[in-house]
């Protein structure tokens, strides 16, 4: 038997020179799956997805009342809105946007994102550049946003505007490369939902109003929630005592919980117990007071493990494409 297997096309030029992100996203059905709508929406699928980028306002921004902040950063870098979406992140999505990136995270992070991205609905808006750019326009909003670690964050970039909530309460998403933002898309919007959000980009129209109309109705629907520490364990701490002073509790369950309450400081990390005792009992304390508390009382990294795929980098697309051309 003659010749290699191949496991799906050969990959699209142009949507990333990652050899990493080519064999992983090559065989990846979301990637497949909305390229091929995109391909048959668009002359140009590659030059659309190089063109635009994608950002998702998680339920935190909502919470926060930051969109307003968010839509008037792009506006000062010059990205243009020009297509807006509605959704719900579900457990599935959550795991397949950060499929290459989870493999470092404690099963904490997991159930904090699945909470977190569980209050409420998102927002995902496509964005063009005004003016020309030297590398792909998600490329440049990436790194216009600032990384997830508060710690390496730079003025100027969007999540310094927002404000340090800690490295899970990062209020937005970027698509690295054009390749993960066809992959995301995928990932985020079912077939017709992913249609009209693409047919809006190509009108090519500013749709800045609706955007600030799409954060209003979440916002009437959803009360403001301060993201600090200290505000949420006041309100934790009140909501625990009040369980344990109404529900009937398993008699383990309840001097476990009572323990972990009497042993809470201001230190984050005191949290931890109880936190998780809430989760295995299954006790009915889900809002955003315990995904705060948590984001700071719980491990959420497992740095003895490698990334799968790099982050986006200016540098790194030039120099990988000046390879890929060579």
């Amino acid at each position: 038997m003659s010749g290699g297997v191949a496991y799906g096309p050969p990959f699209p030029a142009g949507l990333t020179h990652d050899p990493d992100k080519q064999r992983y996203h090559g065989t990846d059905s979301y990637f497949l799956e909305a390229y091929e709508q995109l391909s048959a929406l668009v002359p140009d699928p590659v030059r659309f997805a190089y063109g635009h980028a994608m950002l998702l306002m998680k339920p935190d921004a909502v919470a926060s009342r930051s969109i307003g902040r968010i839509i008037g950063w792009l506006q000062d870098e010059g990205l243009r809105i020009v297509a807006t979406g509605r959704l719900r992140m579900r457990r599935e999505a959550v795991r397949a946007i950060w499929r290459y990136q989870l493999n470092r995270a404690t099963p904490q992070r997991c159930l904090l994102a699945d909470a977190l991205c569980g209050q409420c609905d998102s927002l995902v808006f496509l964005l063009r550049p005004a003016g020309p750019v030297d590398v792909p326009a998600t490329v440049a909003l990436s790194v216009g946003k600032g990384p997830a670690d508060p710690a390496r964050r730079r003025p100027g970039q969007l999540r310094t505007r927002l404000g340090d909530f800690g490295f899970l309460l990062n209020l937005v998403h970027a698509s690295d490369e054009p390749a993960d933002l066809v992959r995301e898309l995928g990932i985020l919007l079912a077939y017709s939902d992913r249609r009209a959000l693409i047919r809006q980009a190509l009108a090519d129209t500013d749709r800045s109003d609706d955007a600030a109309a799409l954060a209003v109705a979440l916002y009437a629907e959803h009360p403001p929630h301060d993201l600090e520490f200290a505000a949420s364990a006041r309100r934790l701490a009140r909501a625990v005592a009040q369980l344990l002073a109404t529900a009937a509790l398993p008699e383990q369950v309840r001097r476990a919980l009572d323990d972990g309450l009497a042993s809470v400081t201001g230190e984050p990390a005191s949290w931890r117990p109880v936190v998780e005792l809430v989760w295995s009992a299954d006790l009915p304390l889900t809002g955003w007071d315990l995904v705060v508390v948590g984001s700071h009382a719980l491990p959420l990294t497992r740095p003895q493990y490698g990334q799968l795929l790099a982050g986006a980098d200016p540098g790194r697309w030039r120099a990988l494409a000046a390879v890929a051309g060579s």
